[in-house]
């Protein structure tokens, strides 16, 4: 799980940010259509690609807005 969590951020680092939220909401999207047609396990491990992918994110928010969470001028 480890060697699939790193290959995850790599390619959540080579993305843009506009990829990476285009990725965030698709991930989104489809775990809510497998949690409403009752496979939670799929589910579940679209979360675990989601959070991996949530977390590359905010790094890149805190590096661009030097440390404080927040991008100036957003």
């Amino acid at each position: 799980m480890e060697d699939r969590t790193r290959a995850i951020g790599d390619a959540a680092d080579a993305m843009t940010d506009d990829e990476l939220e285009t990725a965030i909401a698709a991930l989104h999207a489809r775990e809510r259509e497998l949690l409403v047609a009752g496979d939670s396990e799929a589910a579940s491990a679209l979360m675990g690609t989601k959070f991996v992918l949530l977390s590359r994110g905010s790094r890149s928010i805190c590096r661009k807005s030097g440390g404080y969470g927040v991008v100036p001028g957003r």
